[in-house]
């Protein structure tokens, strides 16, 4: 392996080996594999501190940091060791490693590729001696990318058995079997190939084995929707192949057949449009909802909303508009936004969490905004996972106890109970070999009914079972019970159960434990390991405990989460100790303030799509940290975050939310430096803009320029961009053109590529507004080679798009746009998708072909509207009338070109590179006389009658011409 080759790759799932070509070499089972294990694990850097440890912590610190130097250098002679780098107080791993690009596979869904991938176990064979920190460490990921592999493999199958190729599909469906036998969804999967196959004998074979192993080994029965398949597949009665409309990634559930019965009947009739599951927290109410997503027809479009994260009503309009692909902006405008999306295609929504919502003071509003959804839309249909009901006259209810369990201790009906199956399977992963028998009877059916069979809290008492036997767990709960009917004896029964489950596992937590536990209910939604480190105080162990209890859970992306019940319990358990909820919230807020400063210069580089994906997955704990700097840190604090966000927000179409939280931080008082102002200025300006504020935006830029120029040569430059682009919007060409080219000079003499790059991107637009392509090209060009050089793929989408509206070869420009509206796609750019999708609709309707523009034009158009984009939405209202014209429609073209025109009159801005030219005259001509009165109809239409007149344009079945009178 000496000499220059190609990039080795660590190979840890299964034997652990590098490889580099095509040759492999073994890495021995000794101390440099364990802390490569670590490295390459992690996509994120691993600090000094995390790897002391894991892999030192019975050494005192000194000694501890000496070894892992010594360890390091070892490390480093080897020959394939290059990609060992420091990354400020961690180490990273760069070079290929197996297990990322397994789970990145499983990520994006490639379940052939992951497959491929997975050659065993982590570290198959290997086991570190005297090393229990790190032992546990690799025992959780050992677990999880197991988890992961069944998944994948489950997930092929699926598509092999929806591509008609059952008998490609059950090979790794017995393989998965072998891993892990008592998995019903694999079992039903193989039932159904079996039944497409058309092959009784293989059903018999996978029923029966799986029938005899849990018999065996666990003294259960299979689920009784198990048996149905089977005998449906013995009596030639073959099911379809399942179309995934959703997929989760939590447990497989537990019973609830005749629940999720019940439900799919009712949503079957023509009133079953609003239930609501009701029940105690812990219920299952979630996991069930989840299920029945999962098992809707292809043709119904689902939705999974969480509301836990919600405070008031508007937060459920937000978290409604983000679940259907709607990016932020005032909870007024995304409601008025909702119907039009949901009035699309039928739609299943889950109302996840709502009970909190319908307490006062937002019941009203909560309430109203669903029932006028409900008559806005007639094909939506709503579930309401809730601890209350709602009270309004279309709501069916069906209430969830626990699941359900004997009430005497006969073996064979407790073999058949969900809920002696759901304990007895929790508790085989911590204590191998547990199963049903003549023993322990009487000790499940107590336990079950000390739990009332909630699944959380049976979930919480299994995870005892690595150091009780279950004798030990009744008493356990009974005692904890006690407890509770001395503090509060009027208690409902099954928040006591809960309540005496949550209590006892809590007290089991040594104090690190309980500290880390209480501190990790400040997050919204998930968080990351090292997020989970800074908050909890910076030690890994407390997280794999909590992890071995069942109270933190870690998703398929290496995210940790907690149940919404355990974290308002942990909630709970912080609000005793003030100090201390100040401390976490801080350590919270600070961890997100660097994340969002970390991420800023990334935004303009080759990282850009993944810097941008990790901010939006942690938008909620954003929104959090900003709440807390607000009510608690000084103006300086407030604007830093805001602005190093900026980007972030503008990119993926967060205007609104960033423009409210950039105009609260100017508005606070106190002394701050002079550019930071101006950088705030700046940037508020720039989304006030986009937002069709013209005044104040210029108003705004205008302060920013007082504050830096002559003073601050990059950001003066920034300023006079801002400046040219709201004067380009505006029709000041020519005042644009000396902003620009001024801010030009001082960026080519600061050599500011990226800058320099977006300013010749949009000077070169001044150009062709004034139709000199001579002057523009050339700059569109020399934006394109910085922006490439740069590897700023959003500006490159950018240059080339303006690239191709100054060509003459059509070809070429539908060539140019789709390239440059793949990126904004892969990018999330929704502002920049909306330009190219508006372009491309605009040449297809040029072109006569009217399906391709109506296509094209809708999602443009959707987009804008969206984004608050009201220059956009006047541009789309104008191409909707040319639309109009172009179908035969005259009437509603003058309607939609008088509507385009007021609003464009009303924002100040001139119509630029759009019109409906001619087709405007011939609708005049076809309408007659009354051609002004369907003008001046259009134009005093509300905005947004406007846009829904323009949808019904572009629609399939475009709306019929108004009539003439």
């Amino acid at each position: 392996m000496n000499g220059p080759g190609p990039e080795p790759t660590l190979l840890l799932l299964g034997p652990p080996e590098v490889e580099a070509g095509s040759a492999r070499f073994p890495l021995p089972a000794e101390a440099p594999l364990w802390l490569l294990t670590l490295l390459g694990c992690h996509e994120e850097p691993v600090t000094r501190p995390e790897l002391l440890e894991l892999l030192y912590a019975q050494v005192d610190e000194p000694a501890a940091r000496n070894r892992l130097r010594n360890l390091l250098h070892r490390l480093r002679q080897q020959p394939w060791s290059g990609g060992l780098q420091a990354s400020g107080p961690g180490l990273y791993w760069t070079a290929p490693v197996d297990v990322r690009t397994f789970r990145q596979a499983c990520r994006d869904g490639r379940w052939a590729e992951a497959l491929a991938l997975y050659r065993g176990p982590l570290l198959d064979g290997c086991r570190p001696a005297d090393l229990p920190e790190f032992e546990a460490w690799l025992d959780a990921e050992r677990d999880e990318l197991q988890a992961s592999w069944l998944d994948a493999a489950l997930q092929h199958a699926a598509e092999l058995e929806r591509a008609g190729q059952a008998r490609l599909a059950l090979p790794w469906l017995d393989r998965l079997l072998g891993v892990s036998p008592y998995s019903e969804e694999a079992v039903q999967a193989a039932l159904r190939c079996a039944a497409q196959l058309g092959d009784p004998a293989e059903a018999e074979r996978v029923y029966s084995r799986f029938q005899l192993q849990l018999q065996r080994d666990l003294g259960v029965y299979p689920s009784a929707a198990t048996t149905r398949l089977y005998e449906g597949v013995q009596q030639a009665a073959a099911p379809a192949a399942p179309l995934p409309t959703f997929r989760h990634s939590g447990p497989p559930l537990f019973g609830r057949h005749h629940e999720l019965a019940w439900i799919q009947e009712r949503l079957d009739q023509p009133d079953g449009r609003l239930l609501t599951l009701l029940g105690p927290g812990g219920a299952g109410k979630t996991r069930l909802s989840q299920e029945v997503l999962a098992g809707q027809d292809a043709g119904v479009r689902v939705a999974f909303v969480p509301l836990e994260a919600a405070t008031a009503a508007e937060g459920m309009v937000t978290a409604l508009a983000a679940a259907l692909g709607l990016p932020p902006g005032p909870a007024e405008t995304l409601a008025a936004q909702l119907p039009p999306v949901l009035q699309t295609g039928p739609h299943l929504l889950v109302l996840d969490n709502l009970e909190h919502l319908l307490a006062a003071p937002s019941r009203a509003e909560v309430l109203t905004l669903i029932q006028t959804l409900l008559e806005a839309v007639p094909t939506l249909r709503l579930i309401v996972t809730s601890r209350v009901r709602l009270g309004l006259q279309a709501e069916w209810v069906i209430s969830l106890g626990g699941l359900d369990y004997p009430q005497i201790a006969r073996l064979d009906l407790a073999a058949q109970s969900s809920a002696v199956r759901l304990f007895v399977e929790r508790a085989g992963r911590v204590r191998g070999g547990f199963g049903l028998t003549p023993q322990n009877v009487d000790d499940l059916i107590r336990v079950c009914q000390l739990t009332e069979g909630l699944p959380l809290a049976l979930e919480l008492t299994a995870a005892w079972m690595g150091t009780f036997d279950v004798a030990d767990v009744v008493a356990e709960l009974s005692a904890s019970l006690d407890l509770l009917d001395s503090d509060a004896p009027d208690r409902p029964e099954r928040h006591r159960s809960l309540r005496a489950a949550f209590g006892h596992s809590w007290r089991l937590l040594g104090p690190d434990e309980q500290r880390a536990l209480a501190r990790l209910s400040v997050f919204r939604g998930g968080f990351e390991r090292a997020a989970a480190l800074a908050v909890t105080g910076g030690r890994l162990r407390p997280l794999l405990t909590l992890a071995d209890h069942s109270l933190l859970r870690r998703d398929r992306a290496g995210r940790y989460t907690l149940h919404e019940v355990v974290r308002q319990y942990a909630a709970e358990q912080l609000q005793r100790q003030p100090a201390e909820q100040v401390q976490a919230r801080q350590a919270h807020a600070d961890w997100y303030a660097a994340l969002a400063q970390e991420a800023a210069p990334h935004l303009h580089g080759p990282e850009q799509t993944d810097w941008l994906a990790r901010l939006q997955t942690e938008h909620d704990n954003l929104e959090a940290a900003l709440e807390w700097t607000f009510a608690q840190a000084g103006v300086q604090q407030a604007l830093e975050l805001t602005v190093a966000l900026h980007w972030f927000w503008y990119v993926r179409g967060h205007h609104r939310s960033g423009y409210g939280w950039l105009r609260m931080a100017l508005e606070r008082p106190g002394e701050v430096p002079a550019p930071l102002r101006a950088a705030a200025l700046s940037r508020l300006g720039g989304l006030a803009r986009d937002l069709g504020e013209y005044p104040q935006a210029q108003a705004w830029l205008e302060q920013a320029l007082t504050l830096v120029q002559d003073r601050d040569a990059r950001l003066e430059a920034e300023v006079r961009h801002g400046l040219g682009l709201s004067r380009r919007e505006r029709g000041e060409l020519e005042a644009a053109g000396l902003q620009l080219q001024r801010a030009e000079q001082l960026q080519r003499t600061l050599e500011l590529p990226w800058a320099l790059a977006s300013t010749l991107n949009d000077l070169g637009i001044v150009w062709a507004l004034q139709d000199d392509l001579d002057r523009a090209r050339p700059l569109f060009q020399e934006s394109l080679t910085l922006k490439e050089r740069i590897g700023d793929r959003q500006g490159v989408a950018y240059a080339l798009a303006n690239l191709a509206n100054v060509t003459d070869d059509l070809g070429e420009y539908q060539r140019l746009t789709e390239q440059s509206l793949a990126i904004k796609r892969e990018l999330g750019d929704r502002q920049g998708m909306a330009n190219s999708l508006f372009n491309l609709a605009d040449m297809h309707l040029n072109r006569g072909e009217l399906a391709m523009a109506r296509h094209l034009l809708q999602e443009a158009l959707e987009l804008y509207w969206q984004l608050g984009r009201q220059r956009g939405v006047a541009a789309a209202l104008t191409e909707a009338a040319k639309l109009a014209a172009s179908s035969s429609l005259p009437l509603l073209c003058l309607q939609l070109a008088g509507a385009a025109d007021a609003l464009l009159e009303a924002v100040g801005v001139p119509a630029q590179g759009f019109a409906v030219g001619g087709l405007l005259e011939q609708a005049r001509t076809l309408a007659g006389d009354g051609w002004a009165d369907h003008y001046r109809r259009g134009a005093a239409l509300p905005l947004e009658a406007a846009v829904r007149l323009a949808l019904e344009v572009t629609s399939e079945q475009a709306a019929p011409d108004p009539s003439p009178s």
